[in-house]
């Protein structure tokens, strides 16, 4: 099968760059930070292909042989169609086939099985739908003997509905000539890659920080006081130890709303993790003299997100928190100017949404005053320019447009 491991372990760099990028206000490292990832998933994909290539000579555009060796997974009759009309006419303007449904829900259900926070949430696709209905999990929805009126009224409240008409989660794809040329199968995998890479990104910087404006509400805001459509922050709770004592307000807070009702996990930046997680919760065994690493003393799992801001911990319940995404997406031209060179960007959109089930679904620590590590400041070097990858790929840059 393709190496997803390798994608994961060369482009961790890049993405950890975009993560950052994505949570600044600067639109120009942003700018500069996407066309980074970007380029890095082409050198990947195209490093495959070369691979491939001289593995398999020009069987390695066959598909029944790609799938065959492991290489490619299978398409569906519809995939193969959509990308055969999208190779012969060298582009997705304007095709006749509509983006096949089935690569959305593939890459979600990835993303929900592999990706260590989205993989933990209530993730649900939703098809065509624009309404999704939940269930408050701190309101009882059973009752013994008959239901008198007030009793059914309590019912109808404990169910909600959410709507996914004013969220859009958009993606860039850049496409060189190039991909066309190597066939539908490539074509098919590296559109799914870039999809995959930055639907990652997207929805866990949603899934902690969104705003609620034209995208999720994340679970480190407020469900009210909304401004413009911009939810606040939740205040935060000043943390300085790991201690028991300092730990379990927050968990009785949870019982008391009867929000403990699952496993607990606390999200982190990796930085945070290292720096001041881990020199507290590392100890050495006796007599063995072994380094041990133990949870919080409150059990909570530890997740590490770049998503999350730095000297905080969002500690709740994963599956109190409801991410949806229409398996529906359209996929167009993007005709306004964006610092990516020689290659025709598209951009494809999906309707979707997410929010907490309740408002005390999360507690935000923070942690900023708490001793830990030093880290050391960066050495100021500048990086080594990744190459691009030689071959296949820039032979088929020249080739002309039919």
């Amino acid at each position: 099968m393709f190496n997803t491991d390798l994608v994961k372990n060369q482009l961790s760099e890049q993405r950890a760059a975009f993560f950052a990028a994505m949570k600044s206000s600067d639109e120009k490292a942003q700018e500069t930070a996407l066309n980074d990832f970007l380029e890095g998933i082409q050198t990947v994909v195209v490093s495959e292909a070369e691979k491939a290539f001289e593995e398999e000579g020009e069987r390695f555009k066959d598909e029944n042989v790609l799938v065959a060796r492991g290489i490619m997974k299978p398409q569906t009759s519809a995939e193969r169609k959509y990308f055969n009309a999208a190779v012969t006419k060298q582009s997705f303007d304007n095709l006749d086939e509509a983006f096949p449904q089935t690569i959305v829900e593939d890459i979600f259900s990835r993303l929900t099985e592999e990706h260590p926070l989205i993989s933990l949430v209530d993730a649900q696709t939703t098809g065509a739908i624009f309404k999704y209905m939940y269930a408050d999990p701190t309101k009882q929805l059973a009752f013994w003997g008959t239901l008198p009126d007030n009793i059914k009224q309590l019912l109808v409240n404990s169910i909600k509905v959410i709507s996914f008409e004013t969220s859009k989660l958009s993606g860039f794809l850049p496409i060189v000539k190039g991909f066309f040329v190597l066939g539908p199968a490539w074509l098919a995998q590296y559109v799914t890659t870039v999809m995959y890479e930055i639907m990652a990104v997207t929805l866990e910087l949603a899934l902690i920080q969104g705003t609620g404006k034209n995208q999720p509400i994340g679970m480190n805001k407020k469900l009210s006081g909304a401004v413009d459509g911009v939810y606040p922050n939740k205040d935060k709770i000043a943390l300085t130890d790991l201690e028991p004592e300092s730990l379990a307000g927050v968990r009785a807070a949870f019982a008391r709303d009867k929000l403990d009702n699952g496993p607990m996990v606390a999200i982190v930046h990796p930085v945070t993790y290292w720096s001041k997680l881990f020199p507290k919760l590392a100890y050495k065994s006796e007599p063995e003299g072994k380094w041990v690493l133990t949870q919080l003393p409150t059990g909570e799992t530890i997740v590490k997100s770049y998503a999350q801001e730095e000297a905080a911990i969002t500690i709740g319940n994963p599956k109190n928190y409801l991410l949806a995404v229409s398996s529906q997406t359209e996929l167009k031209k993007y005709e306004e100017t964006l610092a990516i060179e020689d290659m025709d960007l598209f951009i494809a959109k999906f309707t979707g949404t997410g929010l907490a089930k309740h408002k005390d679904a999360f507690y935000v620590y923070d942690i900023s005053t708490m001793t830990g590590a030093t880290v050391p400041t960066a050495s100021g070097d500048a990086d080594i320019k990744r190459p691009t990858p030689t071959g296949l790929l820039n032979e088929t840059d020249t080739t002309e447009e039919p």
